[in-house]
């Protein structure tokens, strides 16, 4: 009877299942999309970690500490940054939508690593539980001197994104200090910044005159906003006056039909019309940088035969290309 009692004994230990308590995460990667220096103020986007934990006998909650790094676009946890090549993006990764709490790591002195914790439950004689957060990624305004091109930043391994954790009973384990059960985890971010351009214009007056026998010379600015490193083309109308061309623009009597003849012009010698750049005439080129040029526009009135008295204008349209 020993031998058999101790035979089942043995037995029972054999088959005894062993449960494993372990607790994994899932991080999302963030895309920013398109960015465009020269008109976004600033780009927000969210993401969501979620931590599931099984297996554990005791229903207590467990402490789980996600720890983000720096990431491989640089060195800094504030701002962090992605690259493309040696051009860098500035963006930072946060725990509250308002942008107020860098998300950090244990490793940082600065910025702390975010705690999850998480309630279990027992069903079927083990207790688990499951828990999603979410985080937001924002790309801050005024990075005018960006270029074009697809800028990432890859976080992968224990120093650039872990997790740790640890059940407890009263007092949660402190995020700073707690290193056990650590899982590495992967994500990424990327942004694409794309060539854009904004223009603006002031109006030219060439004032009052009163006999057209004498030249009367105006000027007006076009304010370009481009892409840093972005070429691009501006080219004006003809304008709204009956039988205008670039060659021969014409402003009109308000309320009448009667014109006075003008031209536009790229430099201050007046000697390069600004045209459409159709039918051998040319626009005005230049490249971005990112920051608002000011580019002058010579307006100029011949002595021609004087019009009756009125107010005289014309509308030109200014495109640009990039």
């Amino acid at each position: 009877m020993r031998r058999v009692a101790l035979f089942i004994a043995l037995f029972l230990l054999t088959i005894a299942p062993v449960r494993a308590q372990v607790c994994t995460a899932s991080i999302s990667s963030i895309n920013f999309g398109s960015i465009a220096p020269a008109t976004t103020s600033s780009a927000t986007v969210s993401g969501s970690v979620t931590v599931t934990c099984s297996g554990f006998v005791l229903n207590l909650p467990v402490r789980a500490c996600i720890n983000i790094g720096t990431g491989s676009g640089g060195a800094s946890f504030s701002p962090r940054f992605a690259s493309n090549g040696t051009d860098t993006l500035q963006y930072n990764l946060y725990a509250d939508s308002a942008g107020s709490t860098v998300w950090g790591s244990r490793r940082s002195a600065s910025y702390g690593a975010v705690a999850v914790d998480i309630p279990l439950t027992i069903a079927l004689g083990t207790a688990s539980g499951s828990r999603t957060l979410p985080f937001y990624a924002r790309v801050p305004a005024g990075q005018t001197t960006l270029v074009a091109g697809v800028y990432t930043s890859a976080f992968s391994g224990a120093t650039q994104a872990e997790m740790t954790y640890q059940q407890y009973l009263l007092t949660a384990p402190s995020c700073s200090t707690l290193t056990a059960n650590s899982n590495a985890l992967s994500f990424t971010v990327s942004a694409t910044v794309i060539n854009d351009c904004t223009l603006a214009a002031t109006n030219i007056n060439f004032g009052t005159a009163g006999v057209l026998n004498g030249t009367l010379n105006a000027t007006g600015t076009l304010s370009v906003a481009c892409t840093s490193n972005d070429p691009y083309s501006i080219a004006l109308s003809a304008g709204s006056g009956s039988g205008a061309s670039v060659a021969d623009r014409r402003m009109t009597k308000s309320g009448g039909s009667e014109q006075v003849r003008y031209q536009l012009y790229q430099n201050a010698a007046y000697t390069t019309p600004w045209g459409d750049g159709i039918g051998g005439t040319s626009a005005v080129t230049g490249t971005g940088s990112g920051s608002s040029q000011a580019i002058t526009v010579y307006a100029r009135v011949l002595p021609q035969t004087t019009p009756s008295a009125g107010n005289y204008s014309d509308t030109i349209i200014a495109t640009i290309t990039y």
